[in-house]
C-alpha cells in the first residue's frame, strides 16, 4: 500500500464541493490523495497536500509571501474540511494572479479548476527572489563561523547566573 493511501485511509471523508455541492472524488496525486470535484475540476487540499502533490513549486511557503499577497476578504464558499466560511486571497506576482479560497479554521486551500498552474507560474517567478534570500541566509551563517560546542560550555555559562 503507497504511503498516499494509507494516509487516505486515515484521514480522508467524504466531502462536498464548496463551489457546486456535488460529492468529490479522492484522487491520488504524489504522495497526496486530494479531493477533487468531478463536475467543476476544482481541488481541496488539506495543509501540507499542496507540497506533497505537486513539489516545492506549490508549497504556500514559495508563493504565500508579502511580495505576492494581495487582498485578503471574507467569501462565500464553506470549506470541505470544517464547514467555516473560507477567505479569498489574491495571489499575483509577475504578470501571474490567481484567486483562492483559503480556510482560516484548518487551512485548506480551494482551488478551482487549473489554479494549480497558475500558483505554480507564481512560484516560478518568485524562483529569483528566494534563491537571492537563500544566498544571503547562507552568507550570514559564514559570517558566524562554526559554533563552539565545548563540553560544558553551557553548564559554566549557566553557572554565572546561578546564586
Amino acid at each position: 500500500m503507497s504511503k498516499a493511501a494509507k494516509h487516505h485511509d486515515r484521514k480522508k471523508h467524504d466531502r462536498k464541493c464548496p463551489h457546486d455541492q456535488s460529492l468529490m472524488a479522492h484522487v491520488t496525486a504524489g504522495e497526496a490523495v486530494l479531493d477533487v470535484c468531478r463536475k467543476c475540476g476544482g481541488q481541496f487540499f488539506d495543509s501540507g497536500e499542496m507540497f506533497a502533490a505537486f513539489g516545492v513549486k506549490a508549497d504556500p511557503s514559495y508563493w504565500d509571501r508579502p511580495e505576492t499577497g494581495g487582498v485578503v476578504r471574507d467569501g462565500e464558499r464553506h470549506c470541505p474540511e470544517c464547514e467555516k466560511f473560507m477567505l479569498i486571497q489574491d495571489v499575483a506576482y509577475g504578470g501571474e494572479r490567481v484567486e483562492i479560497d483559503r480556510c482560516g479554521k484548518c487551512g485548506g486551500i480551494w482551488l478551482d479548476k487549473n489554479e494549480i498552474q497558475k500558483i505554480m507560474e507564481v512560484s516560478e517567478k518568485m524562483r529569483p527572489v528566494l534563491e537571492t534570500e537563500r544566498q544571503q541566509a547562507q552568507e550570514e551563517l559564514a559570517k558566524m563561523g562554526t559554533p563552539d560546542f565545548t563540553p560544558g560550555l553551557i553548564a559554566k555559562f549557566v553557572k554565572r547566573f546561578k546564586t
